[in-house]
């Protein structure tokens, strides 16, 4: 017996013990580059916990459990106006300066949802420098380097996920990292885990090919263990993680405020939120869960809930979760250590296409389940967890959304947190289009002296915008176009 026949005998016993076995049974038929190519995919599965996992996900609760009371959580603190936020900014910026600080990207999307065929971040929402969210985010983390002082570059890990790895691998080689160094960016991918039929099978893509799906981006603590990202942290010697995710047009990449709250609150896990605008908002509310912190996605939040105001009519569970996190190394090496397999697993029902033992078929309707971890799941078990509320339109312009929805790309362009810099500058900005202030010039804000007494076109504005103060300097307008992507 060849080599291969062994193989594939040792995979069918074990696929067979776990009640799986049909995954083979186009097997004989296969040609042999083929069925090898099943074969190892099946050996990086192991079938007997991907089938616990599934059982586990869908196992309906005790009938007795009692439904855990919901509170809000108590004493956020907000960022604007508060007496320690020039002591916070300072302590992070220090903490950059000394290679503390690494930033995590969770960037595992693609932009199927935009009516883009790639990787979300390398997305160009239409902003006037036609730059993909990708650059913005790099070039930010260039800006903040050189505003610390940064003895050394600060780390970059950007978590990919199968469908996305190579495409954002090409796309940072091809765009010279940004101007950042090409060690100093971190690729690795999150996990998989089987599709499913409602009986728990675990379905076939083709037939030589199951199907999987990104594990969710609760897949982030194993997957840092398993890519040696964690181990890249502690060697470098980063204490603090800056989380953020791809489809955030504002985020403040490595956030130096919130970074320096974090270590001052010596939090394991610390979660910037913003104010949810309605009781509708379609977004995870930081609360109280039986007494512990967490996240409560707004389908587990009851309508009762969701609308109920305290006495001066704001909502009462307003922290949204934005997945604006910073977590401490050790928090992050204990969740890989101790929590990944004491996450739940969430159920998500979807339409999947699969091989029906005749050919592909896509389904219309849900005909199976997905199964996904979240990031904030591992919330409860830290030992400190600190909130701190941002300003939304200064940190969050989600771009989920086809362009003439909300949280889209026409949503992110309109927000106007960089033309507010400029008038709290002293400058006069004309024109009602898009403002971008470029990364090079300014980070969140500070350096635009400059433009005071300036007026200024709505466009991106650039250094060379300052020169000639008091005389009306046309900013670079290009076409925002969003059909045109980087």
């Amino acid at each position: 017996m060849s080599l291969s026949d062994l193989r594939l005998e040792e995979v069918r016993r074990a696929w067979d013990a776990a009640g799986q076995g049909h995954v083979l049974a186009h097997a004989a038929s296969l040609a042999p580059a083929e069925r090898d190519a099943l074969v190892a995919q099946l050996q990086t599965i192991d079938p007997f916990a991907a089938t616990a996992a599934f059982a586990r996900a869908t196992a309906a609760p005790p009938a007795a459990a009692p439904r855990e009371a919901l509170a809000p959580l108590p004493d956020v603190p907000a960022l604007a106006g508060h007496p320690e936020r020039a002591a916070w900014r300072a302590r992070g910026l220090a903490a950059v300066r000394a290679g503390e600080v690494a930033v995590l990207l969770l960037a595992g999307g693609q932009g199927s949802r935009l009516g883009f065929d790639g990787p979300k971040g390398c997305y160009d929402v239409g902003l006037p420098s036609r730059k993909s969210l990708f650059r913005l985010q790099g070039e930010r983390l260039r800006k903040l380097e050189a505003l610390a002082g940064a003895a050394k570059p600060v780390p970059w890990y950007v978590m990919t996920s199968a469908a996305t790895d190579a495409a954002t691998r090409a796309y940072f080689a091809r765009e010279h990292y940004f101007g950042l160094r090409a060690d100093q960016c971190f690729f690795f991918a999150q996990g998989a885990l089987p599709a499913f039929d409602a009986a728990g099978k675990v379905l076939l893509e083709t037939p030589s090919r199951v199907c999987v799906a990104p594990d969710g981006n609760g897949g982030v603590y194993g997957a840092l263990a398993a890519s040696g990202a964690l181990a890249d942290m502690e060697r470098r010697g980063v204490a603090y993680v800056s989380q953020y995710c791809v489809d955030n047009a504002l985020v403040k990449v490595g956030d130096p405020e919130f970074v320096g709250f974090a270590a001052a609150e010596r939090a394991d896990v610390a979660c910037k939120v913003v104010r949810r605008v309605d009781a509708g908002e379609r977004v995870g509310v930081v609360a109280l869960r039986g007494g512990r912190p967490g996240v409560v996605e707004y389908s587990e939040l009851d309508a009762a809930d969701a609308a109920r105001v305290d006495g001066a009519g704001a909502l009462v569970f307003r922290d949204a979760h934005v997945c604006v996190n910073c977590f401490a190394v050790a928090f992050l090496a204990r969740a890989a250590e101790t929590l990944v397999d004491a996450l739940p697993l969430h159920v998500a029902r979807k339409a999947i296409a699969h091989y029906d033992g005749a050919r592909v078929a896509a389904p219309a309707a849900p005909n199976g389940v997905k199964l996904e971890r979240f990031i904030f799941d591992a919330f409860p078990h830290a030992a400190r967890f600190r909130c701190l509320e941002g300003d939304r339109a200064a940190d969050f312009a989600p771009v989920k959304n086809a362009p003439g929805n909300a949280d889209s790309p026409d949503t992110a362009r309109a927000l106007a947190a960089h033309r507010a810099w400029l008038e709290a500058a002293g400058a006069t900005v004309d024109g009602a289009g898009p403002v971008e202030v470029d990364a090079a010039l300014s980070y969140d804000g500070e350096g635009l002296e400059a433009f005071a007494g300036v007026a200024v076109e709505a466009g991106l504005v650039q250094a060379e915008h300052a020169r000639g103060a008091g005389g009306r300097l046309a900013n670079l307008a290009t076409s925002h176009d969003p059909s045109a992507r980087t």
